[in-house]
């Protein structure tokens, strides 16, 4: 064998061992792009190292593209993510007030919010805030922050004074948003 076929089969290998400890998807397309291209050079269907080169971008992106989305789907990954909404990361910041820095919608997720120094995406759970105006914090999904109308300046909602009553709120609300999407 040669060596360019030795590296692209052991790198393959390297590639596909490197998926058990960061799980990605990513690298183990790319490694069994390398070993089919590997191959593909040891039959003399692919020559020079740039012809090589070329074939395995092509077949790893070849494999990527189709198969990464289906794969997850399949482990559950996407959904699951898509779907978290982060309630125990987060409980020490729900029903903090905050301003809205852009207009906050039930309607979209175009508005924006300033919290700890930044700027969030956030949704409102009913009407419209308009900027310059108060929110409290619901929940938060993923970088997107839940709120709602601030009724008194300065009053702050007991979120989880009764916390089956906290589970069956959010719970409705992650539901109703649902719904929307």
């Amino acid at each position: 064998m040669d060596p360019i076929t030795i590296a692209f089969v052991i790198g393959g290998i390297a590639l596909l061992a490197s998926e058990v400890v960061v799980p990605s998807l990513v690298a183990g397309f790319f490694g069994v792009a390398a070993i089919v291209t590997g191959g593909l050079h040891a039959i003399g269907l692919v020559d020079s190292l740039p012809a090589t080169l070329f074939v395995w971008a092509v077949t790893s992106v070849a494999l990527v593209l189709p198969f990464r989305p289906m794969i997850q789907k399949l482990a559950g990954k996407a959904q699951s993510h898509k779907d978290r909404t982060d309630v125990d990361e987060d409980r020490d910041s729900m029903g903090e007030v905050v301003e809205v820095v852009e207009d906050v919608s039930e309607e979209n997720d175009i508005g924006r919010i300033r919290f700890q120094g930044t700027t969030w995406q956030a949704r409102c759970t009913t009407g419209t805030l308009k900027a310059g105006e108060r929110a409290q914090l619901v929940y938060r999904q993923g970088s997107l922050w839940v709120v709602e109308p601030v009724a008194v300046e300065g009053a702050h909602r007991e979120l989880f004074a009764v916390e089956q009553t906290v589970d069956q709120t959010v719970d409705q609300t992650v539901d109703q948003t649902k719904k929307r999407s």
